[in-house]
């Protein structure tokens, strides 16, 4: 009798940890199906993001973390050879759905709540109508001097974003010692393409363009505008939520790549 007694103790716990190694391999399958669904425009990015993503989301993963923790008790009492593995890559799993959410978390606290960085707010960069159409009427709107609601952050709220730019990206300054040329137009389009950017139009003086993330498929959309004596770069992100640093990347990544694009002999001289 001890020994059936003590076989039937070892299935339960088996059959409990692989539960809970379903449960958080369901629950991975979940939010990464939400993420590839979002990119490709199945669904919108609120409801990809915004609902299944940070509302459902983190729900299901607690409970696929207690879940796993619960049977991860249960087999090292239980039957430690058979079950603890299965249970321990449970809660291997679930916790790093976790602490994928909590450096999300931390990414908010330690950006600044903003969703535009440009080069210059002395004398703002724009789009052109076809972008502002391509934009869209539910993204966020690109003002000449934007500036964080008072009552979005104790840190940040009532400040413009020109000066949160001048703090948090010391990159997004005007290039004034490497002036592009016309001739030069079609080396900074075969770039943006290089890196990733769709072009949407280009003249002597502008450059349009958009960059997708990998991700969830958000959407950055960017300008530079080249003068005879500088060039100016403004990376606007389309969905209305903070950036998490992303558009001072961005334009960070093309000020230093139009720094590195030759200089014709006798220009800027």
């Amino acid at each position: 009798m001890p020994a059936q007694s003590s076989s039937r103790k070892k299935k339960k716990g088996f059959a409990f940890a692989h539960l809970a190694f379903m449960v958080a391999v369901i629950t991975a399958l979940f939010l990464l199906g939400v993420m590839m669904v979002t990119n490709l425009g199945s669904i919108s990015m609120d409801l990809g993001f915004k609902t299944l993503t940070l509302g459902i989301g983190p729900r299901m993963v607690l409970a696929s973390l207690v879940v796993a923790a619960v049977s991860l008790l249960i087999s090292l009492f239980m039957c430690p050879t058979r079950c603890a593995p299965w249970a321990f890559a449970a809660v291997v799993i679930s916790g790093g759905l976790w602490g994928g959410f909590a450096l999300y978390h931390k990414a908010l606290k330690d950006n600044p709540p903003i969703n535009d960085v440009a080069t210059n707010w002395d004398r703002p960069l724009d789009f052109s109508e076809r972008m502002i159409n391509i934009r869209g009427a539910d993204a966020p709107p690109v003002e000449d001097l934007p500036r964080v609601p008072r009552n979005e952050s104790l840190d940040w709220g009532g400040k413009t974003v020109a000066a949160i730019n001048e703090a948090t990206c010391p990159a997004a300054k005007t290039i004034r010692d490497h002036p592009i040329t016309e001739d030069q137009v079609d080396g900074v389009v075969a770039m943006l393409k290089a890196s990733g950017y769709r072009v949407w139009g280009t003249s002597p003086w502008r450059v349009e363009a958009t960059y997708q993330d990998k991700f969830y498929g958000f959407k950055y959309d960017m300008v530079i505008r080249i003068d005879p004596t500088s060039v100016d770069v403004r990376s606007v992100s389309r969905y209305n939520a903070p950036d998490l640093g992303a558009n001072c990347q961005r334009v960070t990544e093309i000020v230093q790549k139009i720094k590195a694009m030759p200089v014709l002999p006798g220009v800027g001289a």
